[in-house]
C-alpha cells in the first residue's frame, strides 16, 4: 500500500512539473524580476566589494527538441559594487546596463534546466557615489578620497554624465544557471562571468549572481 501511495504520488508531482515544460517547436515568453550580486576584477576589484542590484526583464523561448530550448532575453540589470575604503553607504560604481542573453536550455529532469549562453550588456546609466577619484599622469595611476564639496566640483568640471564616460559602451559576459518550472513559475538563478574590462581607466570587469522569478506564458 505504502508502494503504491508513493509510486502515485511521485508521478503526480513529475505531472504538475512536466505540465509546466513546454513541448517542442512551442514559443513561450517569460517576464522576470530579480537581485543581483556583483564583483568586480582588476583594479576596480582592488578598490571595491560585492553590492545589490536589481533586474527586470523578458526572455522569450523556443523548443528545439522535447529535452532542448534556445531563449532570447532583454533585461535591465544593475551591475553595482560597493566603496571597500570609503564610507560605509558609498559606491565606487551604479552602473545599469541592458543585458541580451542568447541561452540555451536542457531538462535534465521535468521541469529542472540547465542553461548556458552568452550575453552582451550595453551601458544605459552609470554613476559615482563616493569621495573616491581615479585619475592617470604620465601612466601613473592616482587615486584619493576627496570631501564632498571637493568632489562636487570635481564632478561640475567635467561632462555630463562624467562617470558614464569612463565606461566602455558594451562588453559581454557568459550566462551559467539553471531554473526550476513550477507550473507556470519559473525560478532562475545564474552566474554571469564578465568577459574584457568594463572601463578605460581601470583593467576589471564585472562577474555577478542574479536570481528571478518569472512567469511563463
Amino acid at each position: 500500500m505504502m508502494k503504491k501511495i508513493i509510486t502515485l504520488t511521485t508521478a503526480a508531482l513529475m505531472a504538475i512539473s512536466a505540465s509546466a515544460q513546454s513541448e517542442a517547436g512551442s514559443l513561450t515568453w517569460k517576464p522576470n524580476v530579480g537581485i543581483t550580486y556583483t564583483t568586480a576584477t582588476g583594479f576596480l576589484g582592488k578598490y571595491s566589494d560585492g553590492a545589490v542590484g536589481v533586474t527586470a526583464g523578458v526572455e522569450a523561448m523556443y523548443m528545439l527538441k522535447e529535452k532542448f530550448g534556445a531563449a532570447l532575453g532583454l533585461n535591465y540589470t544593475g551591475y553595482n559594487v560597493s566603496d571597500k575604503y570609503g564610507d560605509s553607504d558609498g559606491s565606487i560604481c551604479s552602473n545599469y546596463y541592458f543585458n541580451i542573453p542568447i541561452t540555451a536550455s536542457y531538462y535534465v529532469a521535468p521541469g529542472l534546466a540547465l542553461k548556458a549562453g552568452v550575453a552582451l550588456n550595453i551601458l544605459s546609466t552609470a554613476n559615482v557615489q563616493s569621495s573616491f577619484i581615479y585619475f592617470i599622469y604620465n601612466n601613473l595611476e592616482y587615486y584619493y578620497y576627496a570631501s564632498p564639496s571637493d568632489l562636487a566640483n570635481y564632478v561640475s568640471s567635467l561632462k555630463v554624465n562624467p562617470a558614464k564616460d569612463y565606461y566602455k559602451s558594451t562588453f559581454f559576459s557568459i550566462p551559467l544557471g539553471a531554473s526550476y518550472e513550477y507550473k507556470n513559475v519559473v525560478f532562475d538563478a545564474r552566474y554571469n562571468l564578465g568577459l574584457g574590462k568594463v572601463c578605460d581607466w581601470c583593467d576589471g570587469t564585472f562577474n555577478s549572481f542574479s536570481f528571478t522569478v518569472g512567469y511563463k506564458f
